[in-house]
């Protein structure tokens, strides 16, 4: 008999321990799926029609390939044609439609956007935007300009990019800076970035 009481001791706490073991497994798995829908519930993707209305969706890939013509797809089902949208939203990148842009420039490559469309590259006061192209034997870049998000996306020129920058002494006194920054794009992007930073510490 005192042999046995020790061995029912011994069931009894592991008994104890499994069961405290298997409460805390069904813890975890319970929490599990409520991480999960938290970090798939926000909607960042997203497209804007012709008509002007836009589209929310969880995903937007853009499809490529040599036989295929470039296009999105949404959702993982959804198929979205450059031809039916003015802008759209992915994971990386807000781009614009050629039908935004004034640009004459033709044989537009499609790399991580849709062909034909023009990447944000800098957000604010003033936003910078950016399409490659083929130039006829290789790869070039245009820079679009656009004043505040609610004016027109217009081609970069010097001329243009002063009259942007002329509300701020400092950024056009860099942007007209003789001393040669290559590539071209550099001084651009610091010109812009120069800008938007002095607006945000005006507006403070």
């Amino acid at each position: 008999m005192k042999s046995i009481l020790p061995a029912i001791a011994v069931f009894f706490c592991a008994s104890i321990l499994l069961s405290a073991c298997a409460v805390s497994k069904n813890s975890m798995v319970i929490q599990k799926p409520e991480f999960e829908s938290t970090g798939t519930s926000s909607t960042t993707c997203f497209v804007e029609l012709n008509d002007g209305s836009t589209r929310q969706y969880s995903s937007l890939k853009l499809v490529t390939g040599v036989l295929t013509t470039p296009h999105l797809v949404a959702d993982n089902k959804v198929v979205i044609n450059a031809n039916d949208i003015l802008a759209y939203q992915d994971n990386n990148h807000y781009a614009v439609s050629a039908k935004m842009l004034t640009s004459k420039k033709k044989g537009y490559i499609a790399t991580e956007i849709l062909p034909g469309f023009a990447v944000k590259l800098l957000s604010g006061k003033l936003n910078l935007y950016s399409r490659k192209y083929y130039n006829g034997a290789n790869a070039a870049e245009e820079f679009f300009l656009q004043d505040g998000n609610e004016g027109d996306i217009v081609a970069y020129s010097k001329e243009a990019m002063k009259n942007m920058l002329k509300e701020d002494e400092k950024a056009l006194e860099y942007f007209n800076n003789k001393s040669k920054i290559s590539p071209k794009s550099k001084k651009i992007l610091a010109a812009v970035e120069l800008f938007n930073n002095s607006r945000l510490l005006t507006r403070n």
